[in-house]
């Protein structure tokens, strides 16, 4: 009897225990399946690095792969870092200069490259590069449009020195500035140039969107740690987006381009511009890194080690 009895309780404690462990593995599952599904809240200022962003808002990309993505613009780099630094977003589209202005000290990782590219209007009377000698060009000195500015310089024998240097944060203002001929040139991205050719001012130079040109991708990496599949989601549709840009090219989004504060005239600009090609995303190269940061530390916006390793951070749906 004694032993009968033994059995039944091992039994049921066997029971009871194979009851608990599936209870427990049925929360794993709810935790599992409900990881990943807070809001990405990317910011970015008013350039086409985004674009590929707002063109799957546009096409509601972001619903029909199950994330919820909402996009902030803002008018200058100061603005969006502060929105970094209030907890605001947890994503944001900026360069790698501008990163490397406040990635000291905070949590922030290089998810990937992102399109877009820079270029040098200046009012029509300046013929070259080298006609802007002592002249005020406007720039934000904090982002990559002084570095762009200085690899143009010496690629036409010039230093940044041989020319007067105006800090003006918004590029709507840049170009405001430059068409009241309150500055000789600047230095903007589209759909800025595209504004300023508008205006009547001269494009003296302009990076391929063919290539790199600095512009990032960067995340809290609390958010990251937490939101694999949801990230990888995100990537997945700026991939399909920057396929449809490139495909369809500027013209398919007017609307979203209103929003960046271009003219009409200015998306004829854009919308004429013959065999656009944004690249892929991709990870960050080392020597784009190593260059831009070194400009940073020259220009006391980031102080530490130069590691591009310390900085990026692996995700799946970004390669090489």
């Amino acid at each position: 009897m004694l032993r009968n009895l033994k059995k039944i309780f091992l039994i049921v404690a066997m029971l009871v225990v194979s009851i608990g462990a599936l209870a427990f593995s049925g929360v794993s599952e709810v935790k599992a399946e409900t990881a990943g599904t807070t809001k990405i809240v990317i910011g970015s200022t008013k350039s086409v690095s985004s674009l590929p962003l707002y063109a799957a808002d546009q096409a509601k990309l972001f619903t029909k792969n199950g994330i919820d993505v909402e996009l902030k613009l803002y008018d200058t780099n100061a603005e969006l870092n502060q929105a970094i630094a209030n907890n605001e977003i947890n994503g944001a589209v900026t360069d790698l200069v501008n990163y490397a202005s406040f990635t000291k000290g905070s949590n922030w990782k290089i998810g990937s490259t992102m399109p877009g590219y820079n270029g040098l209007v200046a009012n029509k009377k300046y013929k070259s590069i080298k006609s802007l000698k002592g002249k005020t060009i406007a720039v934000d000195k904090k982002d990559i449009s002084g570095y762009y500015l200085k690899n143009l310089l010496k690629k036409n024998k010039m230093k940044l020195s041989d020319v007067k240097i105006k800090q003006v944060d918004s590029e709507a203002t840049r170009v405001s500035d430059l068409k009241d001929k309150k500055v000789a040139a600047a230095v903007v991205s589209d759909p800025s140039i595209s504004n300023a050719k508008a205006n009547g001012a001269k494009i003296l130079n302009k990076q391929s969107y063919k290539t790199d040109n600095g512009n990032v991708l960067v995340f809290s990496k609390d958010f990251l740690s937490k939101n694999v599949a949801s990230t990888n989601s995100l990537y997945s549709v700026i991939k399909e987006a920057i396929r449809d840009i490139n495909k369809q090219g500027y013209s398919a989004y007017d609307m979203v381009l209103s929003k960046y504060g271009i003219s009409d005239k200015s998306v004829g600009i854009l919308n004429n511009m013959s065999s656009m090609t944004m690249k892929k995303t991709h990870k960050v190269k080392s020597a784009d890194f190593k260059s831009t940061f070194k400009y940073a530390k020259s220009k006391k916006l980031y102080k530490g080690k130069i590691s591009l390793k310390k900085f990026d951070y692996s995700i799946k749906q970004v390669k090489k």
